[in-house]
Parts: structure tokens; C-alpha cells; sequence
């Protein structure tokens, strides 16, 4: 009877478990997971619902007749480009006043992108590419799991913060070849240059309303109400959880991973790893192809078939025209 080993662990071993325990974290529904996916679908929700909204402020400042008319000017003159589709707006809520940081009264204005990249931040502007801050992280969160299903990574600026965090220096913080590649793949992706589509120019136009004007989005402030600016704001703060939620997940994940990896340090034979994998708490299914390399790799050989190759070696080969003839023999008998 073959018997299996028990084998002894090594660096490419390990480095395979903790690959494997990674992915088995990230599949566990934890309250964190389950607060991330609950964040997008919201997210997404409020954002069609802030939309809607925006549609009535645009139009209603920009209306529909207007815009044919102009449109209609343009395909007759095409020295004329007044009118455009955008999905960036500064708008400026009219019936209320806020304070500044020098207690100023000013108009209460800001940017409100509903593009895909669009930034979350204080300042509702356009994202700094390249910016793990950015509205960047709201796309990674929101195409995660079609974005690992290619095999790129949507969690590499969570990870790069949490190793950054004994680092003082921004420019060791930023230069990160590794990381660089993450977020230009990324990129590729959403774009459509290594995918079917482009991610951006579907938001673009899914979220896309007719302006007309030129120059920057502040010199064509549109105004709107305060309750109205209000739905824009929940629109920005539904974002900001998403990469929040998303952020505090994988940070437990990779909390998780790291502790498994100083235990398996700690590990010597793979029966040490199965005992862990089978627990009552952790309760992981070790991949088949892990485990296809440990049993191909570590059955003791058998006597017989042992026996048998070597004694087979000594035999005569029967050559092409014996073997022919043995098969004819079987066909007719049959």
C-alpha cells in the first residue's frame, strides 16, 4: 500500500499557503465584507438618486430647447461651440450663506463629479492621478471583484498605506515600483485598454447632462437650492464610505494574513498547516492544486510498481509488425 509522508514545509510552500489563506480570507462573510458590499450597493443607489436631482438643476438652468437650438447653430456653423455634454458641475446654492476660515459669509459652491474617477475628497474636484487619497479609490472599490477576476489587484493602495505606515518620508512613500504597476494596470482596465470597455466613458455618459457655456465649471456656477446642494453632499459622503468600508475590510484581511504568516513560520510539516486549515474558527479548504503538488510530491514509491518498470526494462520491445499482427489476432477472436 503506498503510504504518504508527511513533508517538511519550505519558503515556495509557504509562500503558496499564504497566497491560498489570503483568498480564503477575502471569500469568509465577516461584518467588515458584508459593510463593503452593503456601501456599494448604497453608494450606487444615492448616486442615481443625486443624479435625478442634478438633472432637474441643469435643465432647469440649461433648458432642453435651448441646448437643440444651439446644437442645431453648431451642425450649421461649425466655427460655433457653445454646447456640450459634461458630467462635472460647480454648482451654487443660492438661498443660503456659509462661513469661511476667516468667518467670511461666501457662497456656499463646490464641485460634484459623477464621473467614475471623480474625486471624493473635500475639495469635490477632479482626482490627482496617481493619488492613493483620490477618487481612484472609489473605482477600484466599485469594479473590485471584476478586477481580480483578470488578476489585478484593487486593494494595492490599502496595502501600500498599511506598509507605509512606519514611513516618514513621502517620497519613499510614493515611489513604489510595484505599486505603479498596480494602478497603471488598473487604469488599463477601466479605460478599456486591456478590457471590453471603457469603465470612465460609460459613467461619463451614463452621467453626462448637456451644458451650455464655455471656459472652466466656475464660470458657469449653476445655481440650485440648499436642500438640493444637500443631495449632492450625500452623493460624495455615500462614496467616501464606500472607500472606507472597503479600506477597513481589507485592512482586517491583511491583519489576518499577517498573523497566519508569522504562525507558519512557526510550522514545520504540512499536517501542522491541515490541523490549522480544519479548525472549528478558521474552517479553510486548502486549494486542490496545493494539495495535488503535496501528495505528487511526497508518495512513498511502491515495491511492486517499482519492480515491475525495472524487470520491464529487460524485455524484448515488440516492434510494429508483432504488434499489428497481435491486434488482428484479438479482432478475429472477437
Amino acid at each position: 500500500m503506498d503510504k504518504q509522508k508527511d513533508i517538511r514545509l519550505n519558503a515556495s510552500k509557504r509562500q503558496s499557503l499564504v497566497k491560498d489563506f489570503r483568498k480564503h480570507c477575502e471569500s469568509v462573510d465577516t461584518p467588515e465584507k458584508e459593510a463593503f458590499l452593503q456601501a456599494r450597493e448604497e453608494a450606487k443607489s444615492t448616486i442615481d438618486s443625486a443624479f435625478q436631482v442634478a438633472k432637474e438643476v441643469v435643465e432647469r438652468r440649461f433648458p432642453l430647447e435651448d441646448v437643440a437650438t444651439l446644437q442645431e447653430m453648431q451642425r450649421k456653423h461649425n466655427t460655433i461651440d457653445c454646447v456640450a455634454k459634461d458630467s462635472c458641475f460647480f454648482f451654487n446654492a443660492t438661498d443660503v450663506k456659509v462661513l469661511d476660515n476667516y468667518n467670511d459669509e461666501v457662497d456656499k459652491s463646490k464641485h460634484f463629479s459623477f464621473e467614475l474617477d471623480g474625486a471624493v475628497d473635500c475639495n469635490y474636484g477632479r482626482y490627482n492621478h496617481g493619488s492613493s487619497t483620490s477618487g481612484q479609490n472609489f473605482s477600484f472599490a466599485y469594479y473590485r471583484e471584476d478586477m481580480k477576476a483578470v488578476g489585478l489587484n484593487p486593494d494595492c493602495n490599502i496595502e501600500h498605506d498599511i506598509k507605509s505606515e512606519d514611513v516618514t518620508s513621502s517620497y519613499r512613500r510614493d515611489n513604489n515600483p510595484y505599486l505603479s504597476t498596480c494602478r497603471n494596470d488598473n487604469h488599463a482596465w477601466l479605460s478599456g485598454r486591456s478590457a471590453s470597455s471603457d469603465k470612465y466613458s460609460e459613467w461619463k455618459s451614463d452621467y453626462g447632462l448637456y451644458i451650455i457655456g464655455s471656459g472652466g465649471c466656475r464660470s458657469r456656477a449653476i445655481p440650485c437650492s440648499d436642500l438640493e446642494f444637500q443631495k449632492f453632499e450625500m452623493m460624495i459622503q455615500a462614496k467616501q464610505e464606500l472607500v472606507t468600508r472597503h479600506t477597513k475590510w481589507i485592512e482586517s484581511v491583511v491583519a489576518k494574513v499577517k498573523r497566519f504568516q508569522e504562525g507558519i513560520k512557526q510550522m514545520t510539516k504540512f499536517s501542522q498547516v491541515e490541523k490549522f486549515a480544519n479548525h472549528d474558527k478558521v474552517k479553510w479548504t486548502i486549494s486542490p492544486e496545493i494539495l495535488a503538488d503535496k501528495i505528487g510530491m511526497d508518495i512513498v514509491v511502491s515495491i511492486d510498481d517499482l519492480a515491475d518498470a525495472i524487470d520491464n526494462i529487460s524485455k524484448p520491445k515488440q516492434d510494429n509488425k508483432a504488434t499489428i499482427l497481435a491486434w488482428k489476432q484479438a479482432m478475429g477472436k472477437a
